[in-house]
């Protein structure tokens, strides 16, 4: 009997303790094994994206674009046969009596890594002789210099700026007739900085201060007609970089920290937002249907954005690098850029149709600024030591100088065949034009 009872005592005592041991083990957590380690859904990483409103449906995000990488390299062939003899084009004297326009320098949260627009070389002038005749060469002080020309079919435009009498003004020449005239007023003074006006056909744009109030904003002169208006009104932000053509106008509007890209229908009188994004966009330009800028939302670099006016079918040519100063043809078929790398850069040239990009020069010659128009592209570049102009065409893959000489050449622009560029081999800025034949 009491070998019984003590067995039942026994198996009690082992019931109660396998109890005791589940009841732990079901409060310890799982046992991991190390090659099986928990799995933990992440929630989806937000990656914002640039808000894009065109002016037609669809709304394409400059994030959603198609990323192309430009192809290598193309060698252009070289000719060494200069073009027919370069023409001054003589101006009038300024009739504007205001102040010069003081430079523009935004408000920024941060400023990204942007090479620096190329200027003019500093000429040293020639000093006059103590036997130099009654108003010999003038001083530095008392030149009008002719910079930063624009042309479209018979029409030149560029910035007289006479630091003598403190005027700044837009100056324009009928090529045919060479009549000149004085279209800016004392309350639309032009930046004098370089991509600040632009010209197609009639239209005529520039970005300007009124000195009373101080306000950086963009003006329309309508050649035929020769109206004056004020496009953008003292709005936030400053409007720079305008481009033009037949209907529209685009600029860029640079705010704290940030650029976005404006658009203005000029019949309708109306400006639409075409990008806005917590990043850069500018260096604005327009041709026919397409419109291009720079733009820094997809990295640390800048690329070049191409948009159709309809807001669909829009690239990024994107690679590393810095993408810099796109310039549209009039017809929209080609964008030409400069791509800055260290200290190298090279011409671009991006067929729409084709959606193909080429590199049209050598890194070696250091170009620093383009235009496209037709079958050319113009750029001046540092090859010879100075500043010169070369063209190239799009047809025959040739590239052709412009200008040789020991005269600085810069900024050039095209329109139809005729090329017209600044230069200083007077010993002041100058405008001058030929024709490609």
């Amino acid at each position: 009997m009491r070998i019984t009872t003590f067995g039942t005592i026994v198996a009690a005592i082992i019931v109660i303790a396998i109890i005791c041991v589940t009841g732990l083990a079901s409060a310890l957590p799982p046992v991991v094994q190390p090659d099986q380690p928990p799995v933990v859904e992440l929630p989806p990483t937000v990656t914002p994206t640039p808000t894009v409103t065109h002016i037609r449906p669809p709304v394409v995000s400059v994030s959603q674009l198609p990323v192309f990488e430009p192809p290598g390299p193309s060698t252009p062939t070289t000719t060494t046969t200069p073009t027919t003899t370069t023409t001054p084009v003589e101006t009038a004297t300024a009739t504007a009596t205001e102040t010069q326009a003081p430079t523009v320098t935004p408000t920024q949260t941060r400023t990204p890594s942007i090479p620096p627009r190329p200027t003019p070389p500093t000429v040293a002038l020639p000093q006059p002789q103590q036997n130099s005749p009654v108003g010999g060469v003038p001083a530095p002080s008392g030149q009008v210099d002719k910079m930063y020309p624009a042309v479209s079919g018979n029409n030149v435009i560029w910035v007289s700026n006479d630091s003598m009498n403190r005027s700044v003004s837009v100056q324009l020449c009928d090529i045919p007739s060479g009549n000149n005239s004085t279209i800016s007023t004392p309350a639309s003074v032009p930046l004098v900085m370089p991509r600040q006006l632009a010209i197609a056909e009639n239209n005529a744009v520039w970005s300007g201060t009124n000195p009373q109030t101080g306000r950086v904003n963009i003006y329309l002169y309508d050649i035929a007609t020769g109206r004056l208006q004020q496009v953008t009104k003292d709005e936030p932000g400053t409007p720079l970089d305008p481009g033009v053509s037949q209907d529209y106008i685009i600029w860029t509007n640079l705010t704290g920290g940030s650029g976005d890209v404006d658009l203005y229908r000029i019949a309708g009188g109306t400006a639409t937002p075409l990008v806005t994004a917590p990043s850069y966009q500018m260096e604005t330009a327009i041709g026919g249907n397409t419109t291009a800028w720079v733009d820094n939302t997809t990295g640390g670099d800048f690329d070049i954005v191409i948009s159709p006016l309809s807001g669909s079918g829009g690239v990024i040519l994107s690679e590393p690098g810095d993408d810099r100063y796109p310039g549209v043809s009039s017809d929209g078929q080609y964008v030409a850029w400069i791509k800055f790398i260290e200290n190298r850069s090279a011409v671009y040239l991006y067929d729409v149709a084709k959606g193909n990009a080429t590199r049209i020069t050598g890194e070696s010659a250091r170009p620093d600024s383009v235009a496209v128009d037709g079958d050319l592209v113009v750029y001046s570049d540092l090859r010879n030591g100075n500043h010169d102009i070369y063209m190239y065409n799009t047809i025959t893959g040739t590239e052709t100088p412009v200008t040789q000489d020991p005269y600085d050449q810069s900024y050039p622009d095209v329109s139809g065949g005729v090329i017209v560029w600044m230069g200083n081999n007077t010993g002041r800025w100058d405008i001058y034009r030929t024709s490609a034949g």
